[in-house]
């Protein structure tokens, strides 16, 4: 969950849409991601809202004789994405500014794409059957855990000035102008915005959006169907036609929809 200073990326449906999910946060080569695993179950074929989070994730297909895995850049928008019914599948979401260490490329070449891992990093495959054939969930952790430790770039990570845009929007929880930013750290609005854009994949602007859309998607629950014009108006939104339509934008559902889900 996320607190007033930090900001924790979920992809919520992944959890309500699948079997068998489990999770847990790890520290990869120094590096915070989190870890989770799903089955989808054989007799449905799925198709997952992924909302927009500023992640990237490396994603595992487990099952079947096809061992790979898929780097999946971060989403503008509430996107759906299809599953294979039956499989099991083994996840990393670097949180973000973390995944460049290991990718070694411009995160805005992932944003809205799924990549293969072998195509980023050429030796992949030999992971992909471990983590494919692995008995277990912390031995898959583990296995990825070495390869990041093998493969990842020391040193190497976003700038002291995307790391301040990152921390500065997190801390007002997306609740900032992009001229505001400008203003703090002397550069133009056009400098910080192509620089932030390369290092985490999206606009800081569409950044601040989504860190303030996953705050208030995690608080819904806290708040009847009648308090949405409360939750609009504690999360920064004008009004509650302007939380709607950003649920809509960002998880293809309207807040009572989402609810009815989480039940």
């Amino acid at each position: 969950m996320m607190s007033e200073r930090s900001y924790v990326p979920e992809q919520p449906f992944f959890e309500l849409s699948t079997e068998n999910y489990i999770s847990r946060f790890g520290a990869s080569s120094g590096v915070m991601a989190q870890y989770y695993s799903f089955l989808v179950a054989p007799d449905v074929e799925l198709a997952i809202v992924a909302v927009p989070d500023g992640a990237v994730d490396i994603l595992f297909h487990c099952s079947g004789n096809r061992p790979e895995a898929q780097v999946c850049g971060s989403v503008k928008k509430g996107t759906l994405v299809e599953f294979e019914r039956g499989c099991l599948y083994f996840g990393v979401r670097f949180f973000p500014g973390t995944a460049e260490a290991l990718l070694q490329c411009p995160l805005n070449q992932f944003t809205e794409k799924q990549i293969h891992l072998g195509d980023v990093q050429g030796s992949a495959s030999e992971l992909e059957e471990k983590i494919s054939a692995a008995s277990s969930f912390a031995e898959r952790i583990a296995l990825f855990e070495q390869f990041h430790a093998g493969c990842a770039r020391q040193n190497t990570g976003v700038s002291s000035l995307v790391s301040f845009l990152l921390d500065t929007i997190n801390s007002s929880i997306g609740e900032i102008r992009i001229s505001d930013l400008a203003t703090k750290t002397g550069y133009s609005t056009r400098h910080i915005s192509g620089l932030f854009t390369r290092a985490i994949g999206i606009s800081p602007k569409l950044y601040a959006r989504i860190v303030r859309f996953q705050r208030c998607f995690g608080r819904l629950r806290e708040y009847q169907k009648s308090s949405f014009a409360n939750l609009a108006q504690d999360s920064g939104y004008y009004d509650q036609a302007h939380l709607i339509n950003e649920f809509r934008e960002f998880s293809l559902c309207t807040p009572t929809q989402v609810l009815g889900a989480c039940v």
